[in-house]
């Protein structure tokens, strides 16, 4: 059998992107989309992902304090976190895994290099 499906949630306040990400992940995997770091959080807590896919730069709640948010609750601490950046640049990822992320991508990316990047960490 094929078992269940990674669920992965998308948090990103350009709906164009929220929309990309979905049309590339939905053939694969349960995507659910939000437009900000604090819906994101709210949607671990009801369903926990197996990946949060995050950009950084979002209103109400960041990439980076989602992360520390998700990394400071024992409930949840362990979910896999992807990052997503426009700021380009080895210091932006660098800050980005010692924070907590497991894996950090620069924005343009291409389609093959995010899912390759995803079947990584599922």
């Amino acid at each position: 059998g094929q078992g269940r499906r990674a669920y992965v949630l998308v948090a990103d306040d350009n709906g164009d992107m929220r929309e990309y990400l979905k049309r590339l992940l939905a053939p694969d995997y349960d995507v659910e989309t939000v437009n900000d770091g604090a819906a994101a959080l709210a949607a671990i807590r009801t369903r926990r992902p197996d990946l949060v896919l995050s950009d950084v730069m979002m209103p109400n709640l960041d990439g980076f304090g989602l992360l520390q948010q998700i990394r400071g609750d024992p409930a949840i601490s362990d979910v896999a976190i992807m990052l997503l950046s426009a700021r380009a640049g080895e210091e932006a990822a660098l800050e980005g895994l010692q924070a907590g992320a497991d894996d950090y991508l620069v924005k343009p990316f291409s389609a093959r290099d995010l899912l390759g990047r995803i079947a990584v960490q599922l």
